[in-house]
């Protein structure tokens, strides 16, 4: 198990972002271009509300290298994308189950990533096909980001 955890370990320097570890799931902490990890803080954010949207899919047999390969593209697209405050993605380590969490500035930002090349190309090669995905989105504080994925999978249970 100890070589395991070092692999992990050595796997979140290589892409360059806190890679976490917790029970049987492997993520990425809270991060994006308005959130200021260090002070946990919203940043740039002139309302006092923020949206929220939860996803959970479950990729098919043969979609975890596209998985994969999409999950880059999205990230790398986040780190210019207007209006993200945030996101963190879980995946089960040793299963199919995959979640992500994002925060916006507005609705018409969220529609605005939704609609964009890097999303679309997600859905059509990520190996998630549709009827395997969960989404909720609900207005919270910005003061209240990041949330923990206990309260962000209740909230996918309660508004989905």
């Amino acid at each position: 198990m100890a070589i395991y955890l070092k692999i992990l370990k050595l796997m979140g320097a290589v892409l360059g972002s806190t890679l976490l570890v917790s029970g049987c799931h492997i993520g990425y902490s809270f991060q994006g271009p308005g959130y200021d990890s260090h002070k946990g803080t919203v940043i740039n954010q002139t309302e006092s509300q923020v949206l929220l949207a939860i996803t959970h899919g479950v990729i098919e047999d043969q979609g975890s290298s596209g998985f994969s390969k999409s999950l880059q593209g999205v990230r790398e697209h986040l780190k210019t994308t207007q209006g993200l405050i945030g996101y963190s993605v879980r995946k089960e380590v040793f299963g199919k189950e995959v979640w992500t969490m994002s925060a916006w500035s507005s609705k018409k930002a969220l529609e605005k990533f939704l609609e964009g090349r890097a999303h679309r190309s997600a859905v059509a090669n990520g190996g998630i096909p549709p009827a395997n995905v969960r989404s909720a989105y609900t207005w919270i504080s910005a003061e209240s980001l990041p949330i923990s994925w206990d309260v962000a999978l209740s909230l996918l249970e309660k508004y989905q």
